[in-house]
C-alpha cells in the first residue's frame, strides 16, 4: 500500500504526459503550439522517470549499507557474548561451552565467583548495552534480536548485583542458567551455525 501511494504522483505525471502528447497530435494544428505541448509532455514523462531512477538507486544503496551494518553489528555482538561465555565457563567450571549449548546442570556449591571474571563480564555487558542503545536508534537489529539482548543484559545485571549485594550461590546459578539459555536463543535467532559454516567455507577457498 505504501509503495502504491508513493507511486501515485509518478503515475499521474506519466499519464498526464501521454495525454498532453496525444492531445497535441490530434487536436492542434499550429506548429508552435504542438512544439510547446510536446515539450510539456516530455517534461511530464521525464521528471517522474528521473525521480523513479533516483529512488530505486537510493533504495539499493541504502539496503546494501543497512545489510553491511547489520552484519558488522551481529558479529560485534557475537564477540561480546563469546567473551561473556568465556567467563561463565570459568565461573561454572566447564572446560568448554559449545554453541548451540546443550543442557548444563550447574552445581551452585562449585561456582568460582572470582572478581576478575566478574569484571570482564561487566566490561562486555557495558559494551553490549552501549551498542544495543546505538543500534536501537538507527533500527538495525530486528525487534526479536533486540528483545533477546535486552533479556540477556537484564540477567547479567542480576548476576552482578547478586554477587555484589547478596552473594547467594543458588540465585547466581539460577541467573546463570537463564543467561546461558538466552545466549543460546540469540545464536539460534541470528543463525550463528549457518553463518559460521559459510564463513569457514569462505576461509577455506
Amino acid at each position: 500500500m505504501n509503495v502504491f501511494l508513493k507511486s501515485i504522483p509518478y503515475i499521474l505525471s506519466i499519464a498526464g504526459g501521454v495525454f498532453v502528447f496525444d492531445f497535441s497530435q490530434k487536436y492542434l494544428h499550429d506548429a508552435g503550439w504542438i512544439d510547446l505541448m510536446d515539450n510539456v509532455a516530455a517534461s511530464l514523462l521525464a521528471i517522474p522517470l528521473v525521480f523513479l531512477f533516483y529512488d530505486y538507486s537510493n533504495f539499493l544503496i541504502t539496503r546494501r549499507v543497512h545489510k553491511h551494518q547489520h552484519t558488522n553489528l551481529i558479529n560485534t555482538l557475537d564477540g561480546y557474548l563469546f567473551k561473556i561465555l568465556g567467563q561463565m565457563k570459568n565461573i561454572i567450571g566447564l572446560t568448554r561451552i559449545e554453541v548451540p549449548m546443550q543442557d548444563i546442570n550447574l552445581n551452585y556449591k562449585k561456582l568460582n565467583l572470582d572478581i576478575k571474571y566478574l569484571r570482564v563480564i561487566r566490561k562486555n555487558l557495558n559494551n553490549l548495552e552501549d551498542l544495543l542503545y546505538k543500534s536501537d536508534k538507527i533500527e538495525i537489529l530486528d525487534p526479536q534480536h533486540t528483545q533477546i539482548l535486552s533479556f540477556i543484559a537484564e540477567e547479567l545485571n542480576q548476576i552482578l548485583n547478586e554477587c555484589k549485594y547478596h552473594n547467594s550461590p543458588k540465585e547466581i546459578a539460577r541467573y546463570i542458567e537463564t543467561t546461558l539459555s538466552m545466549i543460546d536463543d540469540w545464536f539460534y535467532a541470528t543463525g550463528y551455525t549457518a553463518r559460521k559454516r559459510t564463513q569457514n567455507k569462505s576461509n577455506n577457498k
